[in-house]
């Protein structure tokens, strides 16, 4: 069985076919920064459980679910962008 793949076709490698790889280094840091941060803070372990779970869920349903399959690395640089240089484009 032969496939025709057009040319300008890009192969994105991906860790299980759902996650890019410069996405799960990011979500890997975040979590890490999230995990050194609550271990230095005496808290319950319950409670450490759920403000982990808390910061770092909504990251990874970003890199899953994502916004047109565009990574929240992309996501976040367009946010912080926008929040730096606001302007308003009006076309007739």
């Amino acid at each position: 069985m032969n496939f025709i793949i057009p040319k300008n076709y890009k192969f994105k490698n991906k860790i299980m076919g759902i996650i890019d790889y410069p996405t799960a280094i990011f979500n890997l840091i975040w979590n890490i920064i999230i995990y050194f941060i609550l271990k230095n803070i005496n808290m319950n372990l319950s409670i450490k459980i759920f403000v982990f779970s808390s910061f770092s869920f909504p990251v990874l349903l970003l890199t899953i679910i994502g916004f047109n399959n565009e990574s929240p690395v992309y996501t976040f640089r367009y946010i912080i962008k926008y929040l730096l240089k606001q302007k308003v484009y009006l076309f007739k």
